[in-house]
């Protein structure tokens, strides 16, 4: 067995490295932040249920209906317990200050990493020695730069004495503070919470992430940021986007989401006039709303090339094309379901290629 893989992985894994090596230039955005990792303790989750008993009520009453958003501490976790439950990675985003002060109070952080789609590819690519990998950050914050990686062919577009150029992240930075956090909770397979009557247990190991991210949450791109990438866009044959998560359906002043997500993609439209080679991808994550998951099959799929996203994403989207109601989303569905909705998004969506990242088929 060990023979045939390594076969395997000569005749794959070594020819793309290779292909890789020759990609003109690679930007990444528009999604990139600090994450908190922070270990899941059954006991510490218990005793603050349990300290609570509104809380704990509240909680029990939300597992069997998830809210799409976090704006509560039961909210919270309650995504967490259901993530626990089905063992599958779960995004929320918080948008309520007073809870984003709860969970950074109760919880905290093990660890600080480098997050976000557009973060973790640029340091997972960083090592395979593309030519160039621009990364879209805001703010320029020294916290969030610094968890960069080392590699010279890391860059980040910034302007000194008047003149927009591109440069390391670790040399970039504006100024400090932690504007933005994305926490995500590690539980082991075999996690087991006890709540109450009911035992949830980790089928698998994976994470929830609660994403606080109030200053990017109209993905209002960085002026700076616009003017550079349009400027080297010659420098660069991929585009890989991501950050959709973040939006709001409908916001105060009366915007909604869609009005950014053809923001975007106008400048998007702009970099490929200038640079009519270039290829764009969408990295999927997971995005409950509605409202943008159809703003994102009706405008952004059908401008990309290709997209990837997992088995939570595309039940989403599987639903949505069958005009079925989204309820529980850990349940299991066999690996026809998922090969049928892939043949219906893909001709849907016109895209060229659809990377599908699952667990266990």
């Amino acid at each position: 067995m060990d023979q045939k893989w390594n076969t395997i992985y000569q005749h794959s894994i070594t020819p793309a490295l290779e292909r890789l090596r020759k990609v003109q230039g690679v930007l990444l955005g528009f999604h990139s932040v600090i994450d908190g990792i922070k270990r899941v303790r059954p006991g510490e989750i218990e005793t603050i249920l349990n300290a609570d008993l509104g809380l704990k009520q509240s909680v029990q009453e939300k597992i069997d209906a998830v809210p799409i958003e976090i704006f509560s501490p039961a909210d919270m976790l309650a995504g967490l317990l259901v993530s626990i439950k089905s063992g599958r990675s779960y995004r929320m985003v918080i948008r309520n200050e007073d809870t984003f002060r709860w969970i950074l109070e109760n919880f905290g952080y093990d660890q600080l990493k480098l997050g976000g789609t557009s973060g973790c590819m640029a340091n997972s690519l960083a090592p395979l020695d593309l030519q160039k990998i621009l990364v879209y950050t805001n703010p320029l914050a020294q916290q969030l730069l610094e968890l960069f990686s080392d590699n010279n062919n890391l860059h980040v577009v910034t302007q000194i004495n008047g003149n927009i150029q591109l440069e390391h992240p670790h040399q970039a930075w504006q100024h400090k503070g932690i504007e933005a956090i994305h926490w995500g909770f590690e539980f082991a397979q075999g996690t087991t919470i006890q709540l109450d009557k009911i035992t949830l247990i980790a089928p698998r190991a994976s994470r929830f992430y609660p994403c606080w991210n109030p200053v990017n949450n109209k993905l209002l791109l960085s002026p700076l940021f616009k003017k550079g990438a349009l400027r080297f866009i010659d420098q660069f044959s991929h585009f890989i986007v991501a950050g959709y998560q973040l939006l709001l359906p409908n916001y105060p002043d009366g915007t909604t989401c869609i009005d950014y997500i053809l923001s975007t993609l106008s400048y998007l439209n702009k970099l490929k006039v200038a640079h009519p080679p270039l290829k764009l991808h969408f990295e999927c994550d997971t995005i409950p709303a509605d409202e943008i998951r159809c703003g994102i099959r009706k405008h952004v799929l059908p401008q990309m090339d290709s997209m990837g996203l997992n088995e939570v994403e595309l039940d989403y989207f599987i639903k949505d094309m069958r005009s079925q109601k989204i309820n529980q989303l850990d349940q299991e569905n066999q690996v026809e379901y998922y090969l049928s909705g892939l043949i219906e998004l893909a001709n849907e969506s016109g895209l060229e290629r659809i990377h599908f990242h699952n667990f266990d088929y």
